[in-house]
């Protein structure tokens, strides 16, 4: 994974700090993600490596909780009518974690709900060959 891409994962978490906490994440993932925030605020180095470390602790590689922290954040703005929002947040879900066939699902959801059905069936396809028993992808193609 990029870490300049990793790092501007968190650093959109950092700034929608109060956004991530609301966020219909898991807890203890929604607190874990509100104490690296915090510590991307006081842009300190150390705070920022140990809040990052800390997530470990919490039973999911920090990559796994920025991956769905960053698509939970994607799914609240697509609920909210926020269509463009959404899409540039899955978009870089995607490009840092481009292996993971959630991010491409998500992605292609947010661009079906903008009516661009035929990008949307591309990404969708994406994430089937990254995991080719996604049901939803597969009636999404159908």
């Amino acid at each position: 994974m990029n870490r300049l891409r990793l790092a501007f994962a968190l650093t959109i978490l950092a700034s929608c700090a109060g956004n991530v906490q609301s966020a219909p994440i898991y807890a203890p993932q929604a607190e874990v993600i509100g104490h690296l925030a915090a510590a991307f605020a006081t842009h300190d180095p150390a705070r920022i490596t140990y809040a990052f470390r800390a997530m470990g602790n919490y039973g999911m590689p920090a990559a796994d909780i920025v991956e769905s922290s960053v698509n939970a954040m994607g799914y609240r703005l697509l609920e909210n009518g926020e269509i463009d929002a959404a899409i540039k947040v899955f978009d870089l879900n995607t490009e840092t974690f481009p292996l993971s066939a959630n991010t491409w699902d998500s992605l292609a959801e947010a661009i079906m709900t903008k009516g661009d059905h035929e990008k949307a069936i591309r990404y969708y396809r994406v994430s089937l060959k990254l995991d080719p028993e996604s049901s939803n992808a597969v009636r999404m193609i159908e």
